[in-house]
């Protein structure tokens, strides 16, 4: 008899959108990571001592006009703008002409708002003072403002929470909407993480912490698992998903893009950066959502893993603990890879982000390579995908996402 868990089977996802670095449509985006495309770039922040370090933004090719009107348009900046817009194609995709207003959540991830607009009105403060403050300011840029404006553009009246746990809170505003939706909460959520922190003051901040990577080399920046990895690459956008149950879906005879199988989300309580060493909280997150899923850590038939990868050296060394005591004892090794080689660490929105490669990985049957990564770290019991993609027929997958404060998240899909 099946656990109570597995009714988790019966969450869908129907809708997905994205504003990234390398494409702002999920297909753009799909192409560019397998065909090995990279936006990572030089920044124009420079160091104390003279140095140019790297992030990955979102280019001057998005254009938020085609989405939105000119009040919302002339009233919200980058941060909001990312995640309407890429809410607005996933209500498309989904095929939802409208949603009921109470039936309906909206469960975003975000770190810290919109920093890059209060730093600049900051600077304008200081240098004309108090009369030039919009005083729109605050409503620009507190953390809730890409869900509320997703909630006042569709008038939605259910639910509306923004979940603000580091690198992990998309994929914990995804698990805990799935979770709403089993329930019986609500009938449709929309679900991801927006972010837009590339701004000098940040920048620098993990520069002093010795976080962020210091190779001269773009396509060498960003090394998730590789043995020389220095650090992670900054990056921003936004990633949503629309969620239903799949009895609604079939209903309405839309087609399910992947289902989410299981969800499981753990505290490190070890360091603020640092996961810890170990990584035996990381990999019970991934045993939690593999339970959740029925599926036996003993066997867990998971057929890939997008891992996440940032290519810090603590990090990943936890990480690929993590991954060897949850699959390194099973043959053949699991592939595993990581998408910030070719859009940088978008914070936030980065669990999401691999939910969408995810989802279209086993929709093609192909896993994205990980860029700039030559050299697997020896420690790793598992296969990364190197240089180019792997065609392979993947059922189920789990995807990671961890973040500082000892935030550890994990979901697994199948299609």
């Amino acid at each position: 008899m099946p656990s109570l868990r597995q009714i988790m089977e019966q969450v869908v996802i129907t809708g997905m959108g994205v504003i990234s670095s390398i494409g702002f449509t999920v297909t753009e985006y799909w192409s560019a990571l397998v065909d090995g495309r990279t936006a990572i770039e030089p920044t124009t922040v420079i160091s104390s001592n003279g140095s140019v370090g790297h992030w990955s933004q979102v280019g001057s090719g998005f254009n938020p006009a085609g989405y939105l009107d000119p009040t919302v348009l002339r009233t919200t900046d980058r941060l909001s703008q990312f995640g309407l817009c890429a809410a607005s194609q996933a209500v498309e995709t989904s095929g939802l002409v409208s949603l009921p207003s109470l039936r309906t959540a909206v469960i975003l991830g975000c770190t810290m708002g919109s920093v890059p607009t209060l730093l600049q009105n900051q600077s304008e403060y200081d240098q004309g003072g108090s009369s030039g403050v919009p005083a729109r300011l605050m409503s620009q840029i507190i953390p809730n403002m890409p869900a509320a404006h997703i909630a006042m553009r569709w008038g939605l009246h259910g639910p509306l929470l923004t979940i603000s746990t580091a690198c992990a809170s998309s994929l914990d505003a995804i698990g805990q909407a799935a979770h709403m939706v089993e329930r019986g909460d609500v009938d449709f959520a929309i679900a991801g993480g927006v972010d837009s922190l590339l701004a000098p003051l940040v920048y620098h901040s993990l520069v002093n912490a010795r976080a962020v990577s210091r190779a001269t080399d773009p396509l060498r920046a960003s090394r998730p698992f590789d043995r020389d990895r220095d650090g992670f690459v900054m990056g921003e956008g936004a990633g949503i998903v629309v969620l239903e149950r799949e009895e609604t879906a079939r209903l309405r005879r839309q087609p399910i893009l992947a289902r989410i199988l299981g969800y499981g989300s753990v505290a490190d309580a070890h360091h603020v950066t640092s996961p810890e060493p170990s990584g035996r909280w990381e990999a019970l997150a991934m045993k939690l959502a593999l339970k959740e899923a029925g599926l036996s850590d003993e066997k867990p038939n998971i057929d890939a893993l997008i891992a996440h990868g940032t290519g810090t050296k603590v990090g990943d060394a936890a990480e690929i603990r993590a991954i060897n005591d949850v699959f390194g004892r099973h043959s053949p090794a699991l592939d595993v890879t990581s998408i910030k080689g070719h859009i940088g660490h978008s914070m936030a929105a980065s669990g999401v982000m691999a939910v969408i490669a995810g989802v279209e990985a086993m929709m093609h049957g192909q896993l994205p390579a990980t860029m700039g990564t030559t050299t697997v770290d020896p420690e790793a019991q598992f296969a990364v995908v190197l240089k180019h993609p792997k065609t392979m027929d993947i059922r189920q997958i789990q995807i990671n996402a961890f973040g500082f404060g000892g935030q550890n998240a994990a979901i697994v899909m199948s299609r």
